[in-house]
């Protein structure tokens, strides 16, 4: 008689190796294919196997023709900074053309016989980098008065260069569930003859700038932000509280709708302005964009005070 195993050790081990085979077999997935070639070697695959899919993050702040230069040279709204985010590596050339007739002082209206205009044509550039945006805007001025009882026998116009503006604004700082952060610095600094140039705005100091912004996503179509900084003025007698609270919406696949409150503080006694900015964005192709601008002035501390200003601009990207 054939015997299977010597003893009941032997015997037990055999049925439990069998039984550890059985099982790797019944495990086997379904969609395996196994097969044997002649000469007699295993060959395992699985059917239908495909690597899994990698998917990049999406941004949070989607790219819209609301992305362009600012009044600063940064990336933002007409004159607010934002969060928002460019591609890095590239140099961004912008140019603004502004104007307004000038009709007051400190708050005080000028004289029915009295008059004076301002227009300034800025120009930007800006490298944005892969954690910050650098930027260096000249503005020129061409302007005109004729205000001799409220200035004191001012009359007279001047053509020049005003006062050129460093930014720096750092982008490094991560999206959250709805909302990007920023902050950065902007230094005026009193270039050519600033003193040529006051009724155009430009001071006779140096003034640094320090602010922060927060952008957020409200629905697809619609972006709000919101900076706040001080301005440090080099002879301490003109610092000041800035707040720039805006607003963008996608009213077309081309076309942006901005609006801005944005004011300065300098003290007390009503010392302070307020404009209402309203315009649009449009970016006929992914290199250009063109802006139209509309300023209303609400409250004015300014030593040459204006009530409306326009303004257009473009945005070329390389």
């Amino acid at each position: 008689m054939l015997r299977l195993c010597d003893n009941k050790i032997t015997c037990r081990i055999n049925r439990t190796i069998l039984l550890l085979l059985l099982v790797v077999l019944l495990s086997l997935p379904t969609h395996a294919a196994v097969t044997f070639d002649p000469a007699g070697y295993e060959i395992y695959s699985m059917a239908d196997y495909s690597p899994p899919v990698v998917t990049r993050a999406r941004t949070l702040l989607k790219p819209s023709p609301r992305n362009a230069i600012n009044s600063e040279g940064m990336g933002g709204f007409f004159v607010s900074n934002t969060a928002d985010l460019f591609e890095p590596e590239q140099i961004i050339l912008s140019s603004r053309y502004k104007y307004h007739e000038l009709t007051s002082s400190r708050g005080i209206s000028m004289h029915s016989n009295e008059s004076g205009s301002v227009s300034t044509f800025e120009s930007s550039l800006t490298w944005i980098g892969k954690w910050a945006e650098w930027a260096v805007t000249v503005p020129i001025h061409d302007w005109d008065l004729n205000a001799t009882r409220t200035f004191g026998g001012y009359a007279r116009s001047n053509t020049g260069i005003g006062n050129m503006r460093l930014g720096w604004k750092a982008t490094y700082l991560p999206d959250k569930s709805y909302y990007r952060f920023a902050y950065g610095a902007m230094m005026a600094i009193t270039t050519g003859n600033p003193a040529n140039m006051l009724p155009a705005g430009s001071k006779n100091s140096d003034e640094l700038k320090l602010f922060g912004c927060v952008t957020t996503s409200e629905t697809d179509r619609a972006t709000a932000n919101l900076e706040l900084g001080a301005i440090i003025d080099s002879e301490s007698d003109d610092d000041r509280f800035l707040y720039r609270m805006g607003m963008s919406y996608e009213a077309l696949t081309h076309v942006s709708l901005i609006g801005e409150l944005v004011g300065e503080v300098l003290g007390g006694d009503d010392k302070d302005t307020m404009d209402l900015v309203m315009g649009f964005r449009v970016q006929p192709t992914s290199t250009w964009t063109l802006e139209f601008v509309y300023y209303k002035n609400l409250r004015t501390y300014r030593d040459y005070g204006w009530d409306e200003q326009l303004q257009a601009g473009y945005t070329l990207r390389w």
